[in-house]
């Protein structure tokens, strides 16, 4: 009986998002299933905007406004995540590549194009522009990740994947039966304690967890916030993380693999505050390209489009010039 009204209780919910938050771009069908792609600005050459690795086309939004008046901008939420339909495909990273590229070209974007990648989107762009020089004309990593953080793994790194991939997994039970909704919704009307309890039913590293995401997202306008709620609110969510965590290490090592980018313009964003040895990695991204440009943005953090999105606009005009 409990579970029962624990699941009514979220198909509510549901309900409720698909009604108060609608898609705020198109759609285009893979295979039949829907994806969802942003498009901003009337002008200017096509630069593509690729999110991290659980994140969404909402991951852009303070950085979008300037960057549509001087380009095209097309964002999109991976399946799985955002307003796209989860699928069945694997999520390692060649793969996600070329749905990427299934994508734009659904979406009718033009080649060449200019990409951005955050994260693990960072390297998801390195290797597009790797696997397919003709379609890139420029590539700026924001604090991208690099492969050697996940491959090879050591039995220190396996065991901390592994963990993650055990809280996603109990998050996407928790989300259907509605309590990560009751706890968000508690916590964006600035209810702390109950949301800390549930977090805390996650295991070692939940709260900690959830206090980081918390705090960066805040960062974005309320309205957002709210949409990001939403999203994460549903076990769909979860359950991709679990499969693209559960495919890291395979995605680092075809990243590794990859060819260099020759003399294609690329810049690199570093954020200054990381863990020991951070910014050494992003400079050695950099020199994948005769023509790499590093940069180290003061005072940020990994998320450096919400902590100085002016640093990622200048990067990406910056870009278009070279």
């Amino acid at each position: 009986m409990v579970f029962e009204l624990a699941r009514r209780y979220e198909r509510k919910g549901l309900r409720e998002d698909a009604a108060q938050f609608p898609a705020p771009g198109f759609f285009v069908h893979l295979d039949g299933r829907p994806v969802h792609v942003y498009r901003r600005g009337e002008s200017g050459p096509p630069v593509i905007f690729e999110a991290g690795i659980a994140a969404t086309s909402l991951s852009w939004r303070l950085v979008e406004d300037q960057v549509a008046r001087f380009a095209t901008l097309y964002s999109y939420d991976r399946a799985g995540f955002g307003w796209s339909a989860p699928s069945g495909e694997t999520k390692v990273a060649r793969a996600l590549v070329e749905e990427m590229r299934r994508v734009m070209e659904a979406a009718s974007v033009p080649v060449p194009r200019y990409v951005v990648g955050h994260s693990f989107g960072g390297m998801m762009m390195r290797m597009y522009a790797a696997m397919y020089p003709e379609e890139v004309s420029g590539v700026l990593l924001v604090d991208a990740l690099p492969p050697e953080e996940w491959f090879p793994p050591d039995r220190e790194r396996l065991r901390v994947l592994n963990r993650a991939v055990e809280l996603t997994r109990r998050g996407s039970l928790l989300a259907d039966l509605g309590v990560v909704r009751f706890a968000l919704r508690r916590l964006e009307r600035g209810q702390q304690k109950i949301p800390k309890i549930l977090s805390l039913l996650a295991g070692a590293g939940g709260a900690q967890l959830t206090s980081r995401i918390t705090g960066q997202i805040r960062k974005l306008p309320f309205a957002v916030q709210q949409q990001i709620r939403a999203h994460w609110s549903r076990a769909s969510s979860f359950t991709t993380m679990a499969e693209y965590l559960v495919e890291l290490p395979a995605s680092c090592a075809q990243a590794a693999i990859c060819a260099d980018l020759g003399d294609k313009p690329l810049i690199v964003l570093s954020a200054e505050y990381g863990k020991p040895g951070h910014q050494g990695r992003q400079a050695k991204l950099a020199r994948l390209s005769r023509r790499g440009d590093f940069r180290v943005v003061p005072a940020t953090t990994h998320w450096i489009m919400l902590d100085d999105p002016d640093s990622v606009v200048e990067a990406v005009r910056d870009l278009l010039v070279c």
